[in-house]
């Protein structure tokens, strides 16, 4: 389960009092201390993290909504998965697989709305959220039937891109109490990766971000400095749903030796 969060830097997290559940997670589980976005702005770092491949070019650096040139035909982890195997969780997005964004709902945070080899899938997995109280993604979680691979994509108030640190910070901890309390990551199957789609800067340069990973398995407190991209989650995605490493993801570092999980 790959958790988004936007447009924060690594050392606005790390120690924050702003956000004491992250945190917590991080001395609970794992951080990574050396994790790399790729690029700015953010929908070609989202494309990255479920393709394997770089979207730092026009059409994607301008975060298109899907359509016309700004959709692709490229392998991405959704489709290696297949239909059964994923879901796609937006907060305040009003239909499944909804195009066009609609604030605070951002399309270019769902990745899964942007590649074509989805077709129906998309319209049936990448869903409307719902809250800790009801909705897709509480009932998946009690009912402990997460798929092989997920995002959760909050909406532009709780992801720290409009909203504060703290407020998307109290936001997360009422959907990761709920998920860690499930019979999926009970029972060891599921592991949280909690990540920012890009730090400080701009163009195509990379920015140092925060990268918090929760796994029962995970050793409290474990801290790695290896060097991890985008592309490196990736690949413990692709390696965890045993589904073959794409493009980018063969050659990075491995998130779950480091980890554990």
């Amino acid at each position: 389960m790959v958790v988004y969060e936007e447009n924060t830097g690594a050392s606005s997290i790390y120690g924050s009092p702003g956000a004491p559940n992250l945190n917590k997670y991080a001395a609970d589980c794992g951080s990574a201390q050396n994790y790399q976005a790729l690029t700015h702005p953010s929908l070609p770092n989202y494309m990255a993290t479920t393709s394997g491949v770089s979207y730092a070019s026009s059409p994607w650096s301008g975060d298109c909504d899907p359509g016309g040139t700004c959709l692709t035909g490229n392998d991405n982890i959704f489709h290696q998965v297949g239909a059964s195997g994923w879901k796609a969780y937006a907060e305040s997005m009003s239909t499944n697989c909804q195009m066009q964004s609609a604030d605070p709902y951002a399309a270019k945070h769902n990745p899964a709305a942007y590649y074509t080899d989805l077709g129906a899938q998309c319209s049936a997995n990448d869903v409307p959220m719902g809250t800790p109280a009801s909705g897709a993604l509480h009932n998946d979680v009690v009912g402990g039937t997460l798929p092989k691979f997920s995002t959760l994509t909050p909406n532009l108030n709780d992801d720290m891109h409009n909203g504060s640190i703290q407020q998307a910070d109290s936001w997360l901890a009422a959907w990761i109490a709920q998920i860690v309390a499930g019979p999926d990551y009970q029972s060891g199957h599921l592991t949280i990766a909690i990540v920012w789609d890009e730090g400080e800067g701009s163009g195509d340069t990379p920015s140092t971000v925060a990268m918090i990973v929760m796994s029962p398995s995970i050793v409290p407190g474990t801290r790695s400095s290896t060097y991890f991209t985008h592309y490196s989650l990736l690949k413990a995605a692709e390696d965890v749903a045993g589904a073959p490493e794409l493009a980018g993801a063969r050659t990075a570092n491995s998130l779950r030796t480091a980890f554990g999980f």
